[in-house]
């Protein structure tokens, strides 16, 4: 298998995921998201981008501010379900469009307000990407970085659930000790986000964290594995209804609900003050 250390391989990564992904991926708090449009005058008039989008976890929301959201991703399915999603809520003006983050230039983008990216930015041409940034941005807009709270891998230090462990063991069971994605392994990049915004237009870094209590029933953490890259359906293939049932039934025999405290680590990103004065 191929390792995988940051550019996205487009739809291949999440084959199979995106209705897994609509229904069971967690909201982020609606904190954040008041928080960014006080933080950079999110209203209407003013334009954000959702970087790998998904089906609009942070970009539906994001709309309700008045802002005119453009989600981008590379996954077809992805951005149907978003449109789907749309359709049934009580959201804003959102435009979906299908493509990587490292041909933002040639999308037809208007001058941004913000660019959010919701646990997208590792699968990313991550410098190619912000030099593109640093060319739509407003000189007073920013970059923003949202951790998921998906990956049972990254979970260690940003969940507190009793049903991590178990998880992880049914999934390697049936895929391996190695973090699969997609068709290939996953592999951290080796520098970090903050240094990387950091030697970009975008140097000035600040985080913030957000926590908040959610609970849990066997069908939702199961949902939650399948909307994944390293458990997606097209992975576990003839094996998906065995690995369903053994996963929940380790799980029922911990409980039928499970409370799970988040925490939604945060990265915002902006120029320097100098810079942010630029008319």
């Amino acid at each position: 298998m191929t390792p995988t250390s940051g550019i996205a391989r487009g739809r291949e990564l999440f084959a199979g995921t995106s209705a897994y992904y609509a229904r069971y991926r967690p909201a982020y708090p609606g904190e954040l998201i008041e928080n960014l449009a006080g933080e950079f005058g999110l209203g209407p008039g003013a334009d954000a981008l959702d970087l790998g989008c998904g089906t609009g976890q942070i970009g539906l929301p994001l709309s309700r501010t008045g802002c005119a959201v453009w989600a981008v991703d590379p996954d077809p399915d992805m951005i149907g379900e978003g449109i789907r999603r749309q359709a049934t809520g009580d959201y804003g003006n959102v435009r979906w469009l299908l493509g990587r983050g490292e041909d933002l230039l040639s999308a037809g983008l208007p001058q941004l307000r913000l660019c959010t990216m919701g646990a997208s930015f590792h699968w990313m041409d991550r410098d190619r990407v912000l030099t593109a940034l640093g060319q739509l941005i407003e000189p007073a807009g920013g970059v923003v970085l949202a951790s998921g709270s998906a990956s049972i891998f990254s979970q260690a230090n940003s969940v507190e659930a009793a049903w991590l462990e178990v998880t992880r063991e049914v999934v390697r069971q049936f895929l391996g000790p190695e973090r699969r994605a997609g068709r290939g392994t996953y592999r951290h990049p080796a520098r970090g986000h903050q240094e990387v915004l950091r030697d970009s237009a975008f140097c000035q870094v600040t985080t913030r964290r957000y926590t908040s209590t959610r609970f849990m029933s066997v069908d939702d953490v199961v949902g939650l594995q399948l909307s994944t890259s390293y458990a997606s359906p097209v992975l576990l293939d003839d094996r998906l209804p065995a690995f369903c049932a053994e996963l929940s039934r380790r799980l029922r025999e911990m409980g039928e609900e499970f409370e799970t405290i988040e925490h939604t680590e945060v990265i915002v990103a902006r120029r320097k003050p100098a810079e942010r004065d630029r008319r």
